[in-house]
């Protein structure tokens, strides 16, 4: 059985990769699309993932989460 410490570590990871992997798509969309307003759109949704990469990270260190 995991502890509440290994839950929470599990839960923070996971949602770190989903984050990096949702920019990435978004970059990679962006890349192949013409249409300067969904370009721009598809580039902001990056950016808020990588906000939330990087927020995720920050409470990751404050919970001591490696």
């Amino acid at each position: 059985m995991l502890t509440e410490q290994e839950i929470m570590n599990n839960a923070f990871k996971k949602m770190q990769f989903h984050e990096d992997g949702m920019a990435k798509k978004y970059a990679s969309m962006s890349g192949q699309i013409n249409d300067p307003k969904l370009k721009q759109m598809l580039k902001s949704m990056e950016q808020g993932s990588r906000n939330h990469y990087n927020t995720l990270t920050q409470t990751m260190s404050k919970f001591s989460i490696v």
